[in-house]
């Protein structure tokens, strides 16, 4: 096992412990929870706000990537229809459609326009090539914040982790001492 499928293991076993305290939790008291089950509520807290947020960006990136990738579609569609550098899908319905779309994406296209000359086709594929980069822009900018979020995630595992160890080996250490 790699030690990154390791680091998952261990991340599904200490999020089912923290689920478990949690549940002991909700029947208990503050004033009556130890130690270690205070810890373990504060991490679980921190652990799961970090997974919401993370699954939050992840969600717009793929959904901003799924948007790029449309474009590039949209671009192979009018190059492989373009005849003598003009662009034409008045009779093709489906082109339209994948226009109006991208004008949704913010495409900046004339409405209603389906004839395209030389010129008209060139500033329509730069058209399209600027906002693929703008949305590259932010893909790359959101990609930084859900790397950041994972290295926030994993750090405050092993703080958790950090923190537990020493109040797990207090426990054994008094029960050995109780046993003597």
């Amino acid at each position: 096992m790699s030690q990154n499928q390791s680091a998952n293991v261990d991340i599904t076993e200490a999020i089912q412990q923290i689920d478990d305290v949690h549940n002991v939790s909700k029947s208990t008291s503050d004033s009556q929870m130890g130690l270690e089950t205070m810890a373990l509520l504060i991490h679980s807290h921190r652990l799961n706000s970090l997974e919401n947020k993370l699954k939050s960006e992840y969600a717009e990136l793929k959904e901003r990537q799924g948007k790029v990738t449309y474009l590039h579609k949209l671009i192979k569609s009018i190059n492989a229809v373009t005849v003598n550098n003009e662009f034409d899908c008045s009779a093709r319905p489906e082109l339209k459609e994948m226009l109006a779309k991208a004008a949704e994406y913010g495409v900046e296209i004339k409405p209603g326009q389906s004839k395209f000359n030389s010129e008209e086709r060139k500033l329509l594929i730069e058209n399209i090539n600027m906002t693929c980069e703008d949305y590259n822009i932010l893909n790359d900018m959101q990609l930084q914040t859900v790397n950041r979020l994972h290295t926030e995630r994993t750090e405050s595992f092993q703080l958790a982790r950090a923190i537990m160890k020493p109040l797990h080996d207090d426990k054994i250490n008094k029960a050995r001492a109780i046993g003597k």
